[in-house]
Protein backbone atom coordinates (compact mmCIF):
# COMPACT_ATOMS: atom_id res chain seq x y z
CA UNK A 1 0.00 0.00 0.00
CA UNK A 2 2.78 2.72 0.54
CA UNK A 3 4.55 1.53 -2.50
CA UNK A 4 1.07 2.64 -4.12
CA UNK A 5 0.84 6.03 -2.20
CA UNK A 6 4.57 6.57 -2.66
CA UNK A 7 4.06 5.90 -6.57
CA UNK A 8 0.82 8.26 -6.68
CA UNK A 9 2.70 10.91 -5.37
CA UNK A 10 5.05 11.48 -7.83
CA UNK A 11 2.65 11.35 -10.66
CA UNK A 12 1.30 14.11 -8.79
CA UNK A 13 4.18 16.06 -8.29
CA UNK A 14 5.14 15.21 -11.61
CA UNK A 15 1.89 16.52 -13.03
CA UNK A 16 2.57 19.52 -11.14
CA UNK A 17 5.94 19.74 -12.45
CA UNK A 18 4.65 20.06 -16.08
CA UNK A 19 1.57 22.15 -15.38
CA UNK A 20 3.60 24.73 -13.91
CA UNK A 21 6.01 24.70 -16.91
CA UNK A 22 2.55 25.02 -18.92
CA UNK A 23 0.75 27.48 -16.84
CA UNK A 24 1.51 30.23 -14.84
CA UNK A 25 -1.42 29.69 -12.60
CA UNK A 26 -2.06 26.50 -11.41
CA UNK A 27 -3.58 26.13 -7.16
CA UNK A 28 -3.18 23.24 -5.29
CA UNK A 29 -5.99 23.04 -2.04
CA UNK A 30 -7.66 20.76 0.27
CA UNK A 31 -8.75 19.86 3.43
CA UNK A 32 -8.37 16.77 6.10
CA UNK A 33 -12.06 15.75 8.50
CA UNK A 34 -10.74 13.41 11.47
CA UNK A 35 -14.28 12.31 13.07
CA UNK A 36 -14.79 9.99 16.27
CA UNK A 37 -18.33 8.46 16.17
CA UNK A 38 -20.96 6.73 18.50
CA UNK A 39 -24.25 5.33 17.36
CA UNK A 40 -26.50 2.95 18.20
CA UNK A 41 -29.75 2.75 15.70
CA UNK A 42 -31.16 -0.34 17.95
CA UNK A 43 -33.77 1.14 19.37
CA UNK A 44 -34.07 -1.56 21.61
CA UNK A 45 -33.09 -4.98 19.79
CA UNK A 46 -30.37 -6.73 20.97
CA UNK A 47 -27.73 -9.56 20.04
CA UNK A 48 -26.66 -9.73 16.25
CA UNK A 49 -29.56 -6.94 15.31
CA UNK A 50 -28.07 -4.48 17.48
CA UNK A 51 -26.70 -1.80 15.20
CA UNK A 52 -24.79 0.33 18.03
CA UNK A 53 -20.70 1.55 17.06
CA UNK A 54 -18.14 3.35 17.34
CA UNK A 55 -15.19 4.22 15.18
CA UNK A 56 -12.84 6.61 13.72
CA UNK A 57 -12.59 7.84 10.47
CA UNK A 58 -10.61 10.29 8.00
CA UNK A 59 -11.36 11.76 4.76
CA UNK A 60 -8.50 13.26 2.59
CA UNK A 61 -9.70 15.52 -0.08
CA UNK A 62 -6.57 16.92 -2.32
CA UNK A 63 -7.71 19.33 -5.25
CA UNK A 64 -5.12 20.84 -8.30
CA UNK A 65 -7.03 23.94 -10.32
CA UNK A 66 -5.29 25.20 -13.36
CA UNK A 67 -5.96 27.78 -15.84
CA UNK A 68 -5.07 26.89 -18.83
CA UNK A 69 -5.87 29.34 -20.96
CA UNK A 70 -8.30 32.48 -20.43
CA UNK A 71 -10.88 30.80 -21.26
CA UNK A 72 -10.07 27.27 -20.56
CA UNK A 73 -9.42 25.71 -16.75
CA UNK A 74 -9.26 22.01 -15.86
CA UNK A 75 -9.46 20.72 -12.05
CA UNK A 76 -8.85 17.24 -10.57
CA UNK A 77 -9.51 16.38 -7.11
CA UNK A 78 -8.40 12.99 -5.27
CA UNK A 79 -10.37 11.43 -2.17
CA UNK A 80 -9.88 9.23 0.59
CA UNK A 81 -12.02 8.24 2.89
CA UNK A 82 -11.67 5.62 5.27
CA UNK A 83 -11.98 3.80 9.08
CA UNK A 84 -8.99 3.81 10.91
CA UNK A 85 -7.27 0.50 11.50
CA UNK A 86 -8.71 -1.19 8.52
CA UNK A 87 -5.47 -1.50 6.42
CA UNK A 88 -5.32 -5.00 6.71
CA UNK A 89 -9.04 -5.85 6.27
CA UNK A 90 -9.49 -4.60 3.01
CA UNK A 91 -6.78 -2.64 0.49
CA UNK A 92 -9.56 -0.43 -1.06
CA UNK A 93 -10.05 1.30 2.13
CA UNK A 94 -6.90 2.73 1.58
CA UNK A 95 -7.38 3.68 -2.05
CA UNK A 96 -6.83 6.97 -3.70
CA UNK A 97 -9.94 7.49 -5.45
CA UNK A 98 -10.38 10.16 -8.29
CA UNK A 99 -12.97 12.55 -6.50
CA UNK A 100 -13.01 15.36 -9.55
CA UNK A 101 -11.49 15.43 -12.87
CA UNK A 102 -13.58 17.67 -15.43
CA UNK A 103 -12.25 20.32 -18.16
CA UNK A 104 -14.19 23.80 -18.38
CA UNK A 105 -14.66 25.62 -21.66
CA UNK A 106 -16.22 29.52 -21.76
CA UNK A 107 -17.14 31.06 -24.58
CA UNK A 108 -17.28 27.64 -26.48
CA UNK A 109 -18.63 27.63 -30.17
CA UNK A 110 -20.03 31.40 -28.87
CA UNK A 111 -20.09 33.28 -26.54
CA UNK A 112 -22.87 32.21 -23.79
CA UNK A 113 -21.83 28.94 -23.97
CA UNK A 114 -19.51 27.28 -20.98
CA UNK A 115 -18.84 23.44 -21.62
CA UNK A 116 -18.06 20.83 -18.31
CA UNK A 117 -16.90 18.18 -19.52
CA UNK A 118 -15.87 15.06 -16.98
CA UNK A 119 -16.41 14.17 -13.00
CA UNK A 120 -18.26 17.04 -11.64
CA UNK A 121 -19.97 18.03 -8.90
CA UNK A 122 -23.75 18.75 -10.28
CA UNK A 123 -26.61 19.99 -7.61
CA UNK A 124 -29.42 21.98 -8.66
CA UNK A 125 -31.67 23.91 -5.73
CA UNK A 126 -31.83 22.83 -2.44
CA UNK A 127 -31.07 19.03 -3.77
CA UNK A 128 -34.15 17.34 -3.81
CA UNK A 129 -33.52 16.00 -6.96
CA UNK A 130 -30.07 16.09 -8.48
CA UNK A 131 -27.09 16.13 -6.05
CA UNK A 132 -25.35 12.79 -5.21
CA UNK A 133 -25.20 10.51 -7.70
CA UNK A 134 -26.37 7.39 -4.57
CA UNK A 135 -28.43 9.52 -2.82
CA UNK A 136 -27.12 11.37 0.45
CA UNK A 137 -27.59 8.42 2.98
CA UNK A 138 -25.14 5.99 0.63
CA UNK A 139 -22.39 5.78 -1.04
CA UNK A 140 -20.42 3.34 -3.78
CA UNK A 141 -19.65 0.44 -2.09
CA UNK A 142 -15.97 -0.20 -2.70
CA UNK A 143 -15.37 2.80 -0.79
CA UNK A 144 -13.83 2.85 3.00
CA UNK A 145 -16.73 3.79 4.65
CA UNK A 146 -19.51 1.62 2.79
CA UNK A 147 -21.78 -0.13 4.97
CA UNK A 148 -20.43 2.20 8.16
CA UNK A 149 -20.86 5.79 7.67
CA UNK A 150 -22.26 6.04 4.34
CA UNK A 151 -24.41 9.18 4.66
CA UNK A 152 -21.11 10.94 6.19
CA UNK A 153 -19.75 10.60 2.44
CA UNK A 154 -18.22 13.61 1.00
CA UNK A 155 -17.99 11.68 -2.59
CA UNK A 156 -20.85 13.77 -4.44
CA UNK A 157 -19.60 13.81 -8.08
CA UNK A 158 -21.16 12.87 -11.34
CA UNK A 159 -19.69 11.13 -14.78
CA UNK A 160 -21.26 14.15 -16.93
CA UNK A 161 -21.45 16.57 -19.88
CA UNK A 162 -22.71 20.06 -18.53
CA UNK A 163 -23.69 22.83 -20.86
CA UNK A 164 -24.66 26.34 -19.12
CA UNK A 165 -25.89 29.22 -21.78
CA UNK A 166 -25.68 32.69 -19.75
CA UNK A 167 -28.76 34.75 -21.00
CA UNK A 168 -28.42 36.92 -17.94
CA UNK A 169 -30.78 37.49 -16.23
CA UNK A 170 -31.59 33.77 -17.44
CA UNK A 171 -29.39 30.84 -17.16
CA UNK A 172 -30.03 27.20 -19.21
CA UNK A 173 -28.06 24.31 -17.99
CA UNK A 174 -28.18 20.86 -19.56
CA UNK A 175 -27.08 17.89 -18.39
CA UNK A 176 -26.50 14.09 -19.25
CA UNK A 177 -24.08 11.91 -16.73
CA UNK A 178 -23.72 8.31 -16.95
CA UNK A 179 -24.12 6.79 -13.08
CA UNK A 180 -23.97 3.59 -13.47
CA UNK A 181 -22.14 1.28 -16.39
CA UNK A 182 -23.08 -1.97 -16.62
CA UNK A 183 -21.37 -3.90 -19.59
CA UNK A 184 -23.98 -6.57 -20.31
CA UNK A 185 -25.28 -4.68 -23.46
CA UNK A 186 -25.79 -0.86 -24.31
CA UNK A 187 -29.51 -0.44 -22.86
CA UNK A 188 -28.73 -1.84 -19.48
CA UNK A 189 -27.05 1.58 -17.84
CA UNK A 190 -28.40 4.01 -15.40
CA UNK A 191 -28.19 7.81 -16.91
CA UNK A 192 -29.28 11.22 -15.83
CA UNK A 193 -30.03 13.72 -18.41
CA UNK A 194 -32.32 17.02 -18.31
CA UNK A 195 -32.75 20.76 -18.11
CA UNK A 196 -32.61 23.47 -15.50
CA UNK A 197 -33.36 27.26 -16.22
CA UNK A 198 -32.90 30.08 -13.57
CA UNK A 199 -34.26 33.07 -14.08
CA UNK A 200 -33.13 36.13 -11.73
CA UNK A 201 -36.34 38.18 -11.25
CA UNK A 202 -34.54 40.89 -9.53
CA UNK A 203 -31.31 40.63 -6.68
CA UNK A 204 -34.12 39.22 -4.21
CA UNK A 205 -36.29 37.30 -6.43
CA UNK A 206 -34.89 33.79 -8.54
CA UNK A 207 -37.28 31.16 -9.91
CA UNK A 208 -36.27 27.74 -11.76
CA UNK A 209 -38.04 25.32 -13.71
CA UNK A 210 -36.34 21.85 -14.88
CA UNK A 211 -37.26 18.30 -16.06
CA UNK A 212 -34.66 15.81 -15.23
CA UNK A 213 -34.73 12.03 -16.30
CA UNK A 214 -33.37 8.88 -14.50
CA UNK A 215 -33.03 6.48 -17.73
CA UNK A 216 -32.69 3.45 -15.26
CA UNK A 217 -32.32 0.04 -17.71
CA UNK A 218 -31.75 -3.29 -16.82
CA UNK A 219 -31.06 -6.71 -17.94
CA UNK A 220 -32.70 -10.04 -16.66
CA UNK A 221 -33.87 -12.96 -17.91
CA UNK A 222 -37.64 -12.02 -16.88
CA UNK A 223 -37.46 -9.77 -20.00
CA UNK A 224 -37.78 -5.51 -19.55
CA UNK A 225 -36.93 -4.06 -16.33
CA UNK A 226 -36.88 -0.42 -17.25
CA UNK A 227 -37.48 1.88 -14.23
CA UNK A 228 -37.70 5.17 -16.47
CA UNK A 229 -38.63 8.64 -14.48
CA UNK A 230 -39.13 11.92 -15.16
CA UNK A 231 -39.43 14.55 -12.89
CA UNK A 232 -40.73 18.23 -13.90
CA UNK A 233 -40.70 20.88 -11.07
CA UNK A 234 -40.46 24.81 -9.91
CA UNK A 235 -38.64 26.46 -7.29
CA UNK A 236 -38.66 30.00 -6.12
CA UNK A 237 -36.97 31.81 -3.54
CA UNK A 238 -36.91 35.50 -2.19
CA UNK A 239 -36.03 37.85 0.43
CA UNK A 240 -38.17 39.74 1.70
CA UNK A 241 -38.62 42.49 4.75
CA UNK A 242 -36.12 45.62 5.70
CA UNK A 243 -32.53 44.21 5.13
CA UNK A 244 -33.24 40.96 3.33
CA UNK A 245 -34.33 39.65 7.04
CA UNK A 246 -36.85 36.52 6.16
CA UNK A 247 -35.83 34.31 3.16
CA UNK A 248 -38.96 32.32 1.91
CA UNK A 249 -38.18 29.37 -0.41
CA UNK A 250 -40.45 26.70 -2.63
CA UNK A 251 -40.72 23.89 -4.81
CA UNK A 252 -42.87 21.24 -5.98
CA UNK A 253 -42.10 18.89 -8.95
CA UNK A 254 -43.93 15.72 -10.34
CA UNK A 255 -43.07 12.56 -11.36
CA UNK A 256 -43.78 10.55 -14.31
CA UNK A 257 -42.91 7.32 -16.12
CA UNK A 258 -42.51 3.47 -15.54
CA UNK A 259 -41.74 0.93 -12.98
CA UNK A 260 -41.17 -2.83 -13.33
CA UNK A 261 -43.06 -5.12 -10.47
CA UNK A 262 -41.54 -8.42 -10.76
CA UNK A 263 -44.09 -9.28 -8.27
CA UNK A 264 -46.55 -9.13 -11.54
CA UNK A 265 -44.17 -11.47 -13.63
CA UNK A 266 -43.00 -10.82 -16.58
CA UNK A 267 -42.31 -7.57 -18.30
CA UNK A 268 -45.57 -6.11 -15.76
CA UNK A 269 -44.96 -2.30 -15.06
CA UNK A 270 -47.02 -0.07 -13.34
CA UNK A 271 -47.03 3.55 -14.02
CA UNK A 272 -45.32 6.12 -11.74
CA UNK A 273 -47.34 9.36 -10.70
CA UNK A 274 -46.24 10.72 -7.34
CA UNK A 275 -45.26 14.23 -6.17
CA UNK A 276 -43.30 16.14 -3.41
CA UNK A 277 -43.87 19.41 -2.20
CA UNK A 278 -41.12 21.66 0.33
CA UNK A 279 -41.67 25.12 1.62
CA UNK A 280 -39.47 26.95 3.91
CA UNK A 281 -38.38 30.33 5.49
CA UNK A 282 -35.99 31.58 7.00
CA UNK A 283 -35.73 34.37 9.16
CA UNK A 284 -32.46 36.48 9.97
CA UNK A 285 -32.10 38.77 13.17
CA UNK A 286 -29.04 40.35 11.77
CA UNK A 287 -27.98 40.59 15.60
CA UNK A 288 -24.63 40.84 17.39
CA UNK A 289 -25.33 37.14 17.77
CA UNK A 290 -25.84 36.52 14.01
CA UNK A 291 -28.82 34.77 15.19
CA UNK A 292 -30.81 32.37 12.65
CA UNK A 293 -34.47 30.79 12.56
CA UNK A 294 -35.63 27.88 10.47
CA UNK A 295 -38.71 25.95 9.61
CA UNK A 296 -39.59 24.01 6.81
CA UNK A 297 -41.76 21.36 5.74
CA UNK A 298 -42.08 18.43 3.37
CA UNK A 299 -43.97 16.04 1.62
CA UNK A 300 -43.12 13.03 -0.52
CA UNK A 301 -45.97 11.26 -1.75
CA UNK A 302 -46.01 7.25 -0.79
CA UNK A 303 -48.36 4.13 -2.45
CA UNK A 304 -51.32 3.39 -1.18
CA UNK A 305 -51.82 0.64 -2.93
CA UNK A 306 -49.43 -1.94 -3.64
CA UNK A 307 -51.95 -4.06 -6.28
CA UNK A 308 -52.97 -1.44 -8.69
CA UNK A 309 -51.21 -0.16 -11.72
CA UNK A 310 -49.84 3.04 -10.53
CA UNK A 311 -46.81 3.67 -8.18
CA UNK A 312 -47.60 7.10 -6.46
CA UNK A 313 -44.50 7.08 -4.58
CA UNK A 314 -41.88 9.80 -4.58
CA UNK A 315 -38.61 8.33 -6.09
CA UNK A 316 -35.43 10.08 -4.11
CA UNK A 317 -33.85 10.34 -7.46
CA UNK A 318 -30.29 11.74 -6.95
CA UNK A 319 -31.29 13.67 -3.91
CA UNK A 320 -28.75 15.27 -1.31
CA UNK A 321 -30.86 16.68 1.71
CA UNK A 322 -29.65 15.41 5.11
CA UNK A 323 -32.79 14.89 7.21
CA UNK A 324 -31.04 14.56 10.43
CA UNK A 325 -28.69 12.65 11.90
CA UNK A 326 -30.20 9.73 12.66
CA UNK A 327 -33.87 9.99 10.49
CA UNK A 328 -31.15 10.22 7.34
CA UNK A 329 -30.31 6.95 7.75
CA UNK A 330 -33.38 4.86 8.73
CA UNK A 331 -35.58 6.73 6.31
CA UNK A 332 -35.22 7.09 2.44
CA UNK A 333 -36.84 10.17 1.11
CA UNK A 334 -40.03 8.95 -0.17
CA UNK A 335 -43.24 8.26 1.76
CA UNK A 336 -42.80 10.68 4.42
CA UNK A 337 -43.69 13.87 5.18
CA UNK A 338 -42.17 16.14 8.14
CA UNK A 339 -41.46 19.71 9.87
CA UNK A 340 -38.04 20.51 10.68
CA UNK A 341 -37.32 23.83 12.81
CA UNK A 342 -33.96 24.88 13.01
CA UNK A 343 -32.21 27.86 14.63
CA UNK A 344 -28.49 29.14 15.02
CA UNK A 345 -26.29 32.14 16.61
CA UNK A 346 -22.90 32.86 17.72
CA UNK A 347 -21.99 33.69 21.50
CA UNK A 348 -18.59 34.83 19.80
CA UNK A 349 -17.36 35.21 16.74
CA UNK A 350 -15.46 32.14 16.84
CA UNK A 351 -17.98 30.13 18.18
CA UNK A 352 -21.37 28.53 16.57
CA UNK A 353 -23.79 26.93 18.71
CA UNK A 354 -27.00 25.35 16.33
CA UNK A 355 -30.30 23.10 16.90
CA UNK A 356 -32.61 21.22 14.53
CA UNK A 357 -35.38 19.50 15.35
CA UNK A 358 -37.34 17.26 13.04
CA UNK A 359 -40.84 15.63 12.96
CA UNK A 360 -41.53 13.19 10.71
CA UNK A 361 -44.48 11.26 9.48
CA UNK A 362 -45.74 8.57 6.79
CA UNK A 363 -47.29 9.55 3.40
CA UNK A 364 -48.83 6.28 3.53
CA UNK A 365 -48.88 3.51 5.90
CA UNK A 366 -46.67 0.29 5.45
CA UNK A 367 -48.25 -2.91 5.29
CA UNK A 368 -46.23 -6.22 7.19
CA UNK A 369 -45.10 -6.15 10.74
CA UNK A 370 -41.51 -5.38 10.20
CA UNK A 371 -39.50 -2.95 8.44
CA UNK A 372 -36.01 -2.56 7.27
CA UNK A 373 -34.24 0.57 5.96
CA UNK A 374 -32.03 0.46 2.81
CA UNK A 375 -29.73 2.44 3.95
CA UNK A 376 -26.52 -0.39 4.31
CA UNK A 377 -25.42 1.45 7.79
CA UNK A 378 -28.75 0.28 9.63
CA UNK A 379 -29.78 -3.29 9.18
CA UNK A 380 -32.26 -4.32 11.53
CA UNK A 381 -35.69 -5.50 10.49
CA UNK A 382 -37.77 -3.20 13.33
CA UNK A 383 -41.35 -4.45 14.61
CA UNK A 384 -43.69 -1.83 13.55
CA UNK A 385 -47.61 -1.39 13.77
CA UNK A 386 -48.79 -0.72 9.99
CA UNK A 387 -51.88 0.93 10.95
CA UNK A 388 -49.88 3.94 12.09
CA UNK A 389 -48.03 6.80 10.29
CA UNK A 390 -46.28 8.71 13.29
CA UNK A 391 -42.18 7.92 12.61
CA UNK A 392 -41.15 10.00 15.31
CA UNK A 393 -38.90 12.99 16.13
CA UNK A 394 -35.63 13.58 15.98
CA UNK A 395 -33.49 16.67 17.79
CA UNK A 396 -29.86 17.74 16.82
CA UNK A 397 -27.83 20.05 18.48
CA UNK A 398 -24.36 21.20 17.66
CA UNK A 399 -21.27 23.57 18.71
CA UNK A 400 -18.93 24.77 16.31
CA UNK A 401 -15.85 26.62 17.38
CA UNK A 402 -13.49 28.28 14.60
CA UNK A 403 -10.01 27.50 15.98
CA UNK A 404 -8.52 29.65 12.97
CA UNK A 405 -9.58 31.08 9.45
CA UNK A 406 -8.58 27.06 8.26
CA UNK A 407 -8.96 24.93 11.30
CA UNK A 408 -12.46 23.41 13.20
CA UNK A 409 -13.23 21.82 15.86
CA UNK A 410 -17.26 20.83 16.12
CA UNK A 411 -19.65 18.45 18.09
CA UNK A 412 -22.67 17.29 17.08
CA UNK A 413 -24.84 14.99 19.20
CA UNK A 414 -28.05 13.99 17.78
CA UNK A 415 -31.40 11.92 19.35
CA UNK A 416 -34.51 9.71 17.76
CA UNK A 417 -37.65 9.45 19.74
CA UNK A 418 -39.49 6.29 17.49
CA UNK A 419 -43.20 7.29 17.28
CA UNK A 420 -46.49 4.97 17.03
CA UNK A 421 -44.98 3.68 13.55
CA UNK A 422 -42.43 1.16 15.80
CA UNK A 423 -43.70 -1.09 17.96
CA UNK A 424 -43.21 -1.24 21.78
CA UNK A 425 -40.16 -3.78 21.60
CA UNK A 426 -38.82 -0.66 19.39
CA UNK A 427 -39.25 1.91 20.99
CA UNK A 428 -35.87 2.99 22.85
CA UNK A 429 -34.39 6.19 21.73
CA UNK A 430 -31.53 5.76 19.48
CA UNK A 431 -28.57 8.34 19.57
CA UNK A 432 -25.84 9.61 17.04
CA UNK A 433 -22.81 11.67 18.54
CA UNK A 434 -19.86 12.66 16.16
CA UNK A 435 -16.54 14.96 17.40
CA UNK A 436 -14.95 16.41 14.33
CA UNK A 437 -11.91 18.12 13.59
CA UNK A 438 -11.69 19.75 10.00
CA UNK A 439 -8.14 21.50 8.17
CA UNK A 440 -8.69 23.36 5.24
CA UNK A 441 -5.35 24.48 2.70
Amino acid sequence: MMKRIALALVILFGISAVGLAAVENIKISGDITAQAVARDLSLGLTGNAKDSESFFLSQVRLRFDADLTENVAAVVQLINERLWGEESDNSSKTDIDLDLAYVVMKNFLYDPLTLTVGRQNLKFGRGLIVGDPDTDNAVATDTGLSGIADDLSLRKSFDAIRATLDFSPLVVDLVFARVRENNTNEDDNVDLYGVNANYQLSDKTTVEGYFFAKDNDQVSTSGDTNNDVYTIGLRGETSVLSDDKLQLYGEYAYQFGEREVTAHGGDSHDSVHAWALQLGADYLFKNSYNAKLGICYTYLSGDDDANDNDYEAWNPMFEDQRVGEIANILFDNSNVQGIKVSGSLQPREDITLAADYYYLRLAEKLSGSTYTPTSLVASNKYAINSDKKELGSELDVSVAYDYTEDVQLKLIGGWFFPGDFFDGSNDNTAYSLRASLKVEF
